[in-house]
């Protein structure tokens, strides 16, 4: 047995399946983010011990040859993931740079590229096509490419200080696909952070430190994720207690995931005051939600 099937059998073993892909895919966020509650001890533990693990199953090693162009083909997110996956995964970041060699910025790499390739992990995941230790591990791997290139994406643009702050989490009820939302909370901060927002992340909306957070930090948005509609009656109530106890009044939510791109009117009904479909352009979307706000007042 290898050692990635090995530590999926011991989580397996001492969880069960569903708990323990919920224990393994809560993955390992970047530095630069704010990360203040939701299952400390075994994020420690799964920084400390399991990524380690998989990391060494892996193994690393250099291979030529880089492609040329980016394109949304699901092929190459397919290419891209296994590369992610596999024995090269080293590779993913002098792709990246070659990708930047030529010219094209880290904005449309991010969203061209590492967008389509995690949706790719979460299919492949959900279809039982990889064991969802590896998925994962990819998950964690991207995320450490928007760490590697965080400071290179910020210079892409002129930051200038918003003094605005943003808090990122999931929906309720999401925390099931919780290393597929990370990676999209952390990415969404790099498009915030490189307008100069100060931005925070907490990975479980339904726990107790999240509404600790809102009545104790002052936060201009909060911005929710949902890959579904399923659970929109408790986002509804989410966004309710939220004004009610936020230290901001005048706090703006924005709502963000497929469950809204594809009905964006499904806001209305949640309670929120915008729509993000767009996450190149939400940092001023979300300007924009914070000007009417206050001139609401």
């Amino acid at each position: 047995m290898t050692e990635l099937n090995e530590t999926g059998a011991i989580l397996k073993a001492r969880f069960g399946r569903k708990r323990a892909q919920s224990r393994l895919l809560l993955g390992s966020p970047p530095a630069p983010f704010v990360l203040r509650s939701g299952l400390p001890q075994l994020g420690r533990t799964i920084e400390a011990e399991i990524i380690p693990r998989l990391v060494m199953a892996h193994g690393k090693s250099a291979v030529a040859g880089m492609p040329v162009v980016v394109t949304e083909n699901v092929h190459d997110a397919a290419e891209f993931a296994e590369m992610i996956l596999g024995p090269e995964n080293d590779r993913a970041a002098e792709w990246i740079q070659s990708y930047r060699d030529r010219g094209l910025p880290l904005e449309t790499i991010y969203l061209d590229l590492l967008v389509p390739t995690a949706r790719h992990l979460r299919h492949l995941w959900m279809d039982d096509e990889r064991d969802f230790a590896d998925i994962t591990l990819g998950l964690w791997r991207l995320q450490q490419l928007l760490r590697d290139f965080s400071a290179a994406f910020r210079n892409d643009l002129t930051v200038r200080s918003a003094d605005f702050r943003v808090l990122l989490t999931p929906a309720p009820g999401e925390t099931h696909d919780v290393g597929y939302m990370m990676f999209g909370l952390v990415l969404a901060g790099e498009f915030f952070r490189r307008d100069g927002w100060d931005t925070w992340i907490e990975p479980d909306s339904a726990a107790t430190g999240f509404i600790d957070t809102v009545r104790t930090q002052w936060f201009n948005v909060v911005e929710f994720f949902a890959n579904s509609d399923k659970k929109l009656d408790d986002l509804a109530s989410n966004i309710r207690m939220v004004r009610r106890e936020s230290s901001n009044q005048d706090i703006g939510v924005m709502v963000c995931g497929p469950a809204f791109t594809e009905r964006p009117e499904l806001v209305l009904l949640v309670g929120g005051d915008a729509v993000v479909s767009d996450m190149s352009k939400e940092a001023s979307q979300a300007r924009h939600v914070v000007s009417l706000l206050t001139d609401r007042r």
